[in-house]
């Protein structure tokens, strides 16, 4: 059988799309931001020891008026801006990088500018490694799952339950052993509404107790486990399961995935805060918490009845 036919892909990989593009975009905004940004340090090939000569300068009290010698010998001014007010003795020696053609602007590591370079390079690397992370976790679940239909096949009873956690809500099929219930996360599908609260008969690809990834084949449809073999009951609130509804279109799963989103904004101003980013830094957070909670409940199989 075709990966793409089996529910449980297709489910994965719509909660992965929009944490692609959600990265994609982010990091081409910030690559360009970081180029524009680092032009003035790049032209700033020389250095020098400067002194500084008063503080507390512009409008914020950020800026530092320093003076230094030249390449040539000749004593230029300069103003450093820094990343936020201090008081910085008068007569401290700073090394600071210049632009020969613009003596009197001066960097030093952790001013205001190499500061904005820093975060953005950080974000950059960020969102790369998310990025990477996501697809790394979804294409091992997947090959992790695909050799389940050549594992040992048994006959087992099997009735299902459904349990919240937090916003999200998953489906587990119970397996009687003989050693008491075993309980497996499963992605949804169709098939899955044909088992009830009354145990049935159904195949199994491996075994209840010894294997940790067990698959099902529900009266022809494979059925995928979303996570590891339980031998206790999932933590969360057991919910009544809901009356057959058929086919769960995709859209209506993408529906039932994005009730998470609601936590982004809150995700982005708790990074803004902690990480003093401001406006920027929220947007860059809210924006990387749309694309990992709409990923999450589809990598970790949602329930969307």
């Amino acid at each position: 059988m075709g990966l793409l036919r089996l529910r449980a892909v297709k489910q994965m990989l719509l909660g992965l799309i929009p944490l692609v593009v959600v990265s994609v975009v982010l990091i081409v905004v910030m690559s360009l931001r970081l180029a524009g940004a680092s032009a003035p340090l790049r032209a700033a090939t020389s250095n020098a020891t400067a002194v500084v000569t008063s503080t507390g300068l512009g409008g914020d009290g950020r800026q530092v008026a320093v003076e230094y010698a030249d390449e040539s010998g000749s004593t230029q001014s300069g103003r450093l801006t820094l990343d936020s007010a201090q008081e910085i003795p008068l007569g401290q020696q700073i090394v600071v990088a210049y632009d020969p053609d613009r003596p009197a602007v001066v960097y030093a590591p952790g001013d205001a500018l190499t500061s904005a370079v820093d975060d953005l390079q950080g974000g950059v690397v960020i969102v790369a490694l998310t990025l990477i992370g996501s697809l790394a976790v979804t294409g091992v679940r997947l090959v992790r799952r695909r050799p389940l239909a050549t594992a040992e096949r048994r006959q087992v009873q099997v009735h299902r339950r459904r349990y919240r956690r937090g916003l999200s809500d998953r489906t587990w099929f119970v397996v009687d052993t003989e050693r008491g219930p075993v309980w497996v996360p499963v992605y949804w599908d169709a098939a899955v509404e044909r088992v009830g609260e009354q145990p049935v008969t159904v195949a199994a690809y491996g075994s209840p107790l010894a294997d940790s990834l067990i698959a099902f084949d529900v009266y022809g449809a494979t059925v995928w486990p979303s996570g590891r073999r339980r031998l206790d009951a999932p933590k969360g609130v057991e919910r009544d399961l809901e009356p057959p509804t058929g086919e769960v279109s995709m859209p209506r799963q993408a529906r039932a995935d994005a009730v998470l989103l609601l936590l982004a904004p809150l995700l982005g101003l708790l990074w803004a805060y902690i990480d003093e980013s401001g406006a920027a830094g929220f947007a860059f957070a809210t924006a990387m918490a749309v694309g990992l909670l709409f990923w999450l409940p589809a990598i970790y199989g949602s329930d969307p009845t």
